[in-house]
């Protein structure tokens, strides 16, 4: 059996608040095999920005593991902490305050390999970022421009060249198309799909947008407060949700289709549960329709309810 190329198992990050710890996320495991993208969804302030930001260590994990083709990244330490960056590298979701306004597109493209210590003369090194730039379709012309004299687009396109620069072999994507007009997340989105093929890179594809994931995503896996709720081949997902959440997501989608109007959607009410140091049981529980006693017992483990889908509900308990 192969391994993975990213192994996640029981990732945990706490904050420290006036109030207590503050559950960003909780045991989230998952897999990332070579060539493959994981979307990662949810609604704001649902830890799966935390989530991907823990993972490539820009936040220090609380406990867990996280496995690069074998090896734990977590317990690297000092110089060894290089190699993670050179083999994961992440997009930011607002283009512009994820460039530094000092540096021209050159530079910034530039930065990661001078930093990582790699040899190349002046003219070599001018042509790999010439060459970065070709791949995500900005012009040599861009080449001494400041980020605030691009457009979101642009911006973006530096930020994923810069990402590229190392040659890395997963790349974690934080809401990259979110800040940007449709038609431009468009060519982002297949901009990044041409990328993968080429280049067989693996994404994390962390976005609240459902059109987007499942355009872009192998799989997917559903977060809510910090936890993963649901898990599965993205047809599968989108075919036979199984979590109320991921249920109710899914009815939040707007349907261009005049036989919808009129049609009662479900909304969903209540309270919102606390990530500060809540109480055992299922957070999804006071805003579920099918919530039960047994909800607000104990926390509930994510079970495979068919081949590859997983779920954390007492309904398939």
């Amino acid at each position: 059996m192969s391994i993975p190329l990213l192994e996640v198992k029981n990732l945990t990050k706490y904050f420290n608040t006036q109030k207590g710890l503050l559950h960003a996320v909780e045991n989230v495991s998952v897999t990332i095999n070579k060539g493959e993208t994981l979307g990662v969804v949810g609604e704001s302030g649902c830890g799966k920005t935390t989530f991907g930001r823990t993972v490539i260590r820009l936040v220090e994990a609380t406990s867990g593991e996280v496995f690069l083709e074998g090896k734990d990244i977590l317990a690297l330490e000092g110089d060894n902490k290089k190699e993670i960056y050179r083999n994961i590298q992440m997009v930011f979701q607002d283009p512009y305050s994820s460039l530094n306004p000092r540096m021209s597109v050159g530079n910034i493209i530039e930065d990661p390999l001078v930093t990582m210590g790699h040899k190349m003369g002046k003219k070599e090194l001018h042509q790999k970022i010439v060459e970065l730039m070709g791949i995500v379709g900005l012009p040599e012309r861009y080449y001494n421009t400041y980020p605030h004299e691009l457009d979101g687009g642009r911006r973006q396109r530096v930020g994923l060249a810069r990402a590229l620069a190392l040659d890395p072999k997963i790349v974690i994507c934080d809401e990259p198309v979110s800040a940007l007009d449709v038609s431009i997340q468009a060519q982002i989105l297949n901009l990044l799909m041409d990328l993968q093929e080429q280049k067989e890179l693996a994404y994390m594809f962390i976005t609240h947008n459902l059109f987007v994931v499942k355009h872009i995503s192998t799989h997917i896996a559903v977060m809510y407060m910090g936890q993963m709720v649901e898990y599965a081949d993205k047809n599968e997902l989108f075919s036979r949700p199984q979590h109320p959440y991921t249920k109710a997501l899914f009815n939040a989608i707007p349907k261009p289709d005049l036989n919808f109007r009129g049609r009662k959607r479900e909304i969903l009410r209540g309270e919102v549960t606390s990530p500060v140091e809540p109480k055992p049981g299922c957070r999804f529980a006071p805003r579920c329709p099918h919530a039960s006693e047994r909800c607000r017992q104990k926390d509930i483990a994510l079970k495979e309810i068919s081949s590859g889908h997983l779920c954390a509900c007492t309904l398939y308990e």
